[in-house]
């Protein structure tokens, strides 16, 4: 019967101890019990990292600006195709070269590289147009000239009855006649130098633009002054197929001491590779 007794004992300690023990540690030793203690969590609300506002780009509308509200110059952020509607010839600019802007059309810009016939399209986006407008933004358009009124001749005064018939003979004028302009010089080697010369650049590939076989004629020029400096000058016309068809083009030798130092051509001036 004893041990039956125990046993009850220490199980009504047991169950005493769990129901009752936490609240009695609290109030003796004031430590808060273990299960409470570590199970509470305190949410901790980490501070949103400061957003850095993206700068605005101002808008410019470009397809009302005039020519002359264009910069002078605008950089090639793409490979551009330039041409010459009159003789065909197509060259190409590289990323990187400014050029000069003609005028809008919609989306694209009109280009040129200089004040030559050779004209082509690109994207106003693949220009750095709209940069240079933010930074200097565009002036008022300049209005064109107004034509000049035409100015009513002046009428012949009638003539005084004098009773003469006609007007005496207009007398000789001393002043004598102005002297003809020379002839542009020409080159002090002789014409067949200066084809000899070119035959041999075109021979050599001092220029891949074309090929000796392709040239239907060789001429010698005259003497100009070119970049501030006096070269002898020469033409050879060639044929070549272009995207209007095949045409006759000129390419135009710049010679010095009866070598050509290089070719360039004839209408924008701009050198042939």
């Amino acid at each position: 019967m004893k041990p039956i007794l125990n046993i009850l004992g220490i199980g009504a300690a047991g169950i005493f101890g769990y129901m009752f023990e936490p609240n009695l540690r609290f109030q003796l030793t004031g430590i808060q019990p273990a299960s409470e203690a570590t199970h509470e969590k305190v949410a901790i609300e980490e501070p949103a990292a400061p957003t850095t506002p993206s700068p605005t780009t101002p808008q410019i509308d470009v397809s009302g600006l005039a020519s002359s509200q264009l910069p002078e110059r605008v950089l090639l952020n793409a490979e551009a195709k330039v041409a010459d509607s009159k003789s065909g010839i197509v060259m190409t600019i590289e990323a990187g070269n400014r050029v000069k802007p003609v005028r809008i059309e919609g989306e694209s810009i009109i280009i040129s590289p200089g004040d030559g016939p050779f004209v082509g399209k690109v994207a106003i986006s693949d220009t750095d147009l709209l940069q240079q407008l933010a930074a200097n933004p565009p002036g008022p358009a300049t209005p064109a000239p107004e034509p000049t009124a035409a100015v009513a001749p002046t009428p012949e005064p009638a003539p005084t009855p004098t009773g003469e018939s006609e007007e005496p003979a207009a007398m000789a004028d001393p002043t004598p006649a102005p002297e003809s302009t020379p002839a542009p010089e020409t080159a002090a080697t002789g014409g067949d130098v200066v084809v000899a010369a070119m035959q041999d650049s075109v021979k050599t590939a001092q220029i891949k633009e074309f090929t000796f076989q392709q040239v239907l004629k060789w001429e010698a020029g005259p003497v100009e002054t070119i970049d501030g400096e006096s070269y002898q000058t020469g033409l050879a016309s060639y044929k070549a197929e272009t995207i209007f068809g095949v045409k006759t083009i000129q390419a135009k030798a710049l010679l010095k001491d009866g070598k050509v130092q290089r070719w360039i051509w004839p209408k924008s001036g701009m050198e042939i590779k």
